[in-house]
């Protein structure tokens, strides 16, 4: 009767942890609770520097790369992510990106999120040649 008693246990307690398993965990529940309807956000990144700018995929290993004064369309599985973009290989600028769906109208479609790459530039000191010309100017006699 224990051994019967004993088997009985053994079969209850694998059956638990074939139950268990098939449940998501807590980190699957909140990455399935940010999805869309398996659906990826569909936005615009716009490109406002001077530079050439490369930002990595979400879902694949591939890098795109936004020229100067341009954009592209990037999509995202989560509501909310952080991407950074990369200037030669070295961090540049860092995005928050915060879908919003079809909230964000541009080229007669509507998308989930539009974020821009802005940094300013560095400014460049007026030439010896600009600075002889003010010096050389002289005002209207009154």
């Amino acid at each position: 009767m224990r051994i019967l008693t004993y088997i009985m246990g053994i079969i209850l307690a694998s059956a638990g942890l074939a139950a268990a398993v098939d449940q998501p965990s807590q980190f699957e529940i909140v990455a399935l609770a940010e999805a869309k309807d398996g659906r990826p956000y569909t936005g615009i990144i716009k490109n406002q520097t001077k530079y050439e700018v490369s930002i990595p995929s979400e879902n694949s290993g591939a890098t795109l790369v936004v020229p100067p004064y341009s954009w592209i369309e990037y999509n995202t599985w989560t509501q909310r992510t952080d991407v950074t973009a990369f200037r030669d290989g070295k961090p540049f600028y860092c995005l928050k990106i915060f879908a919003k769906p079809q909230q964000y109208p541009f080229m007669c479609k509507k998308y989930d999120f539009m974020e821009e790459i802005v940094k300013p530039e560095p400014k460049t000191t007026p030439s010896k040649l600009k600075r002889r010309i003010k010096r050389k100017t002289k005002p209207p006699p009154c």
